[in-house]
């Protein structure tokens, strides 16, 4: 099987086929806002160079982050009217033991399946959380730089501190799909033989 067909199969065992297609595509622009910010810049006083790589760096980093806006709010309405607040954050509600299930099984080095109100779907909720920050504070500050605010450099700053959240989540998560998604396949591999 083609290895990209097998990535879209193993998403389609957690996900339906819009959120597979959003988180891909989320995925992507969140990569591509990541590296086009090492060639943008706006000053401390607001100031965007009119010429230049700077400038339309800048300007793609603000559309495609404006884009991220709407894309992010629909895959957390999926998400959520799908399978509701609890399954993504249950010890809001103190509801642990799923996720205490999951973590005997990680001390035994082995991957728990992903469960509802579990380890995974917390962490899945986690990265909702974290991108929406992330979001929501660029357009905030987006929109005091509008305005020409003085909390416009604050926002800014905070909007790049919170996107290490979104970078360690990229990190993380993806690291652990990867895994995954490898002992997936082994098996997949050795059944159909």
């Amino acid at each position: 099987m083609c290895p990209l067909k097998s990535v879209w199969k193993f998403f389609g065992l957690y996900q339906t086929h819009t959120v597979r297609i959003l988180h891909m595509l989320i995925l992507l622009l969140v990569i591509t806002q990541i590296i086009i910010s090492n060639w943008m810049d706006v000053s401390n006083i607001g100031y965007i160079p009119t010429s230049g790589y700077i400038f339309y760096f800048t300007w793609l980093h603000i559309i495609v982050g404006i884009s991220l806006l709407f894309f992010t709010a629909f895959l957390i309405t999926i998400c959520l009217s799908n399978r509701g607040l609890r399954y993504y954050f249950p010890y809001l509600w103190g509801e642990f033991s799923q996720i205490n299930d999951d973590i005997k099984i990680l001390i035994k080095f082995k991957l728990p399946d992903s469960s509802p109100k579990g380890l995974a779907t917390s962490i899945q909720g986690l990265g909702l959380g974290a991108l929406a920050l992330v979001v929501l504070s660029g357009i905030t500050w987006f929109i005091l730089w509008l305005q020409d605010s003085t909390f416009a450099n604050e926002a800014k700053n905070i909007h790049k501190t919170l996107t290490g959240l979104i970078e360690a989540y990229i990190i993380g998560h993806g690291a652990m799909g990867l895994l995954h998604f490898i002992l997936w396949y082994r098996n997949s591999k050795t059944t159909t033989q």
